[in-house]
């Protein structure tokens, strides 16, 4: 048995609408200042789908695209950072150009 709510005539019952989990229907983010179609202008999964030899193109672009973050940084420890935090320490659906800044970051600290 159905009742009705509070005050007047409910004669037909609206059944309850599905709501999405959060972020399921959010297109992802792009970072701002990444150039379309640079190639590290991807998400994570879509980066770790990338040949090793992509993946160095993406990060050498990265850091030659940002000389004050990364200069001095090595593009292929910066891949190695990007490749292994996306899906474990950062979500797969986080810009990679996120990650590649903190590979800079991570490569320039360790010296």
């Amino acid at each position: 048995m159905i009742a009705a709510g509070c005050g007047g005539d409910d004669d037909s019952v609206e059944s309850a609408r599905v709501v999405p989990a959060a972020g399921e229907l959010t297109p992802p983010a792009r970072p701002a200042g990444v150039p379309a179609g640079a190639t590290y202008d991807l998400l994570g999964n879509e980066y770790l789908k990338l040949s090793t030899e992509k993946a160095t193109k993406a990060a050498t672009d990265f850091v030659d695209d940002n000389p004050d973050e990364c200069e001095g940084a090595d593009p292929e420890r910066v891949a190695a950072y990007s490749t292994t935090s996306v899906g474990t320490d950062y979500p797969l659906t986080e810009p990679i150009a996120e990650l590649l800044a903190e590979g800079c970051a991570a490569d320039l600290q360790s010296g």
